[in-house]
């Protein structure tokens, strides 16, 4: 991880960076904290390679390539990953990256765009061919009546057990509908490095005693970040995706963090908007590629 201090007054341009910042180092947190991991630095581009069954962690970020470099650049990245027999990776593209069409050139060459992975890998998770449209918010401004808006059985707890990882990774995997193996691997990781010890924290919301909700949070980049925000279908509606979202940032403001970054679902905007992050003009976008 970089060791960028907490950012406390940043100006527009630095928190809006701090959305894809947030991704990289942890990306970088979970290639130092996962055994046998790689991760790769360049002034071109970077990319990890981490063992758990996710695209998550297998990866090309921070892109910084001329036009007539691409396509060399994508087949020895490609090569690279396959001498790791790994079996699916994503391309993230968002502020700065270059060429601007690095898109349109993955997609030649095989890649699947955001709204294209619905169908191919997780027809919950709503996206359009643009991505995922990037927030901000100042964790002095909350609103914090959200958590008391919810029903009075709910109930937001860190995941201290092998019990409550698997509560985490059903709510998970039930809410966006992903394949068995895509929730299992942040049960892997987290396990591999020992519940308690992971730059993550997972949570899971229960209401009467049934899971219904998730949350992870990550600090990184100077800033405070949720990943993995989700409700089951059958508890939406009842304030309890913004409550789980919250709580886990006012905890990240009690150790000093002043600003949250998140990229969101077309879902999602308007529950996080609640809560008081904003829309920025940042667009983070992933492409998938599939080992034929």
């Amino acid at each position: 991880m970089t060791n960028i201090p907490i950012l406390v007054n940043p100006a527009k341009s630095e928190i809006e960076l701090a959305v894809q910042e947030n991704l990289f180092d942890l990306f970088r947190a979970m290639a130092t904290t996962l055994p046998g991991a790689e991760i790769v630095e360049g002034s071109t581009l970077s990319y990890h390679h981490a063992f758990p069954s996710n695209p998550m962690f297998k990866g090309v970020w921070r892109t910084r390539l001329a036009s007539d470099e691409v396509d060399h650049a994508i087949s020895a990245t490609l090569d690279w990953f396959e001498a790791r027999d790994a079996p699916y990776l994503f391309w993230w593209t968002g502020p700065g990256t270059t060429p601007s069409d690095l898109g349109r050139q993955l997609q030649s060459r095989g890649f699947l765009d955001m709204s294209e992975q619905q169908q191919a890998l997780a027809p919950g998770i709503k996206q359009s061919e643009f991505g995922a449209p990037g927030m901000v918010a100042d964790l002095l401004l909350m609103n914090e009546d959200a958590l008391t808006t919810v029903p009075s059985g709910f109930i937001v707890e860190e995941v201290g057990s092998d019990a409550a990882l698997d509560d985490f990774k059903c709510v998970f995997q039930e809410s966006y509908e992903i394949p068995e193996w895509a929730a299992q691997a942040w049960v892997d990781a987290t396990q591999s490095a020992g519940i308690g010890n992971t730059p993550w924290r997972m949570y899971v919301g229960y209401l009467d005693g049934e899971p219904v909700a998730t949350n992870m949070l990550f600090n990184g980049a100077g800033v405070a970040s949720v990943y993995a925000v989700a409700t089951l279908p059958a508890a939406r509606g009842k304030g309890i995706g913004g409550a789980i979202t919250l709580k886990p940032l006012l905890q990240a403001r009690e150790m000093g963090y002043r600003h949250a970054v998140l990229f969101s679902t077309e879902m999602g905007v308007r529950v996080y908007q609640r809560i008081g992050f904003r829309l920025t003009d940042v667009r983070i976008n992933r492409y998938l590629w599939v080992r034929p």
